[in-house]
């Protein structure tokens, strides 16, 4: 979520939709893994803005406002989270010695054994 909570910030309408293009594409493609961001939120709080229109077009604005998209994510000391699956595994007796041993090559736990 991007949020706009700047205060009599001269250009700033003339600026959104390149900030809006950069958050996008910053959340796309997350700095650490270039993977989707979840529940990320940025809060704009001021923008210094040239007074000259041609320094202010999406080809200036959009790759410095990814990098600081990105700067502020790494700031917040983000964590990588391996994921975790439930499954089921059914199968004849004489072969579950196997499926434990590759569980435990996996780390996976047992939960449950019928």
């Amino acid at each position: 979520m991007l949020v706009d909570v700047t205060k009599g910030v001269q250009y700033m309408n003339e600026i959104r939709e390149s900030m809006e293009s950069a958050f996008q594409w910053a959340t796309k493609e997350g700095p650490m893994t270039e993977e989707h961001m979840r529940g990320i939120r940025f809060n704009l709080h001021d923008v210094v803005l040239h007074t000259d229109a041609i320094h202010r077009g999406g080809g200036q604005i959009i790759p410095t406002a990814r990098r600081a998209y990105y700067a502020s994510e790494l700031l917040a000391e983000p964590r990588l989270l391996e994921p975790m699956f439930f499954a089921e595994i059914s199968g004849p007796s004489d072969i579950m010695g196997g499926v434990y041993g590759v569980l435990n090559q996996r780390r996976g736990i047992i939960e449950e054994e019928v």
